[in-house]
């Protein structure tokens, strides 16, 4: 009777444990065998505390792994020993998924995944003008003295540099707080709204503010 009752219990944990909800990742990987054999840490993250966490090693180049559903929860993943790092994700029901070609990343597979790739990709576009102005602007070296027209043009070069740059901060500041907007009531626009609060000035923390939810608010002491 008491094996009986044992072997009951043991199949109710595993019942249970198999019945939690979870969520799959799909990873695929492209031109770079240097992953094999690497390993890849996941690790989901709820409201700033770690609430599953795993490390295992790549043995192809596609594979789908099975996770536990912790709802609005983010995914980061990492290969340590490889340029792909600190990869975040939005862990969804369903199948996600993460594509790395190369040393570059692609996420989707799910609505929110999609929403912050184009971000992601956005921020490059970014990235890409800011090298290109530096490129543009970039002081040229000179022999001898200046001459009055030529201290003008630079000083005239210097401000057209100084408008184009504002104006690029401002519009990427415009589309981060677009997409934290957007996002606010899910777990990747709370952590968007909490790593730019402190680094944006009064005027655009005043339009955080404005829809930032109850916890937010209370995080942020704003209430």
């Amino acid at each position: 009777m008491r094996k009986i009752l044992l072997f009951a219990s043991v199949l109710a944990f595993f019942v249970s444990c198999s019945s939690k909800p979870n969520f799959e990742l799909e990873v695929n990987i492209l031109n770079n065998n240097s992953l094999m054999d690497k390993k890849i840490v996941l690790v989901q993250n709820k409201n700033g505390a770690v609430v599953y966490s795993d490390t295992l090693k790549i043995r192809k180049n596609n594979f789908i792994l099975k996770l536990p559903y912790n709802d609005d929860a983010i995914l980061n993943i990492s290969i340590p020993e490889s340029n792909i790092k600190n990869v975040m994700m939005a862990a969804e029901e369903g199948k996600i998924e993460l594509n790395i070609d190369g040393d570059k990343t692609q996420i989707g597979g799910s609505l929110l995944n999609d929403r912050l790739q184009a971000f992601y990709n956005g921020a490059d576009s970014v990235s890409n003008l800011f090298r290109q102005l530096e490129i543009d602007y970039a002081a040229k070296p000179f022999e001898g003295k200046l001459t009055a027209k030529e201290m003008e043009e630079i000083k005239m070069k210097d401000i057209e540099y100084r408008e184009k740059r504002s104006q690029l901060l401002k519009e990427n500041t415009d589309r981060i707080i677009a997409f934290i907007r957007e996002n606010i009531d899910n777990p990747i626009g709370e952590y968007y709204f909490m790593t730019n609060y402190i680094t944006f000035p009064i005027d655009r923390k005043l339009e955080l503010n404005s829809f930032a939810t109850e916890k937010l608010k209370k995080e942020f002491g704003l209430q």
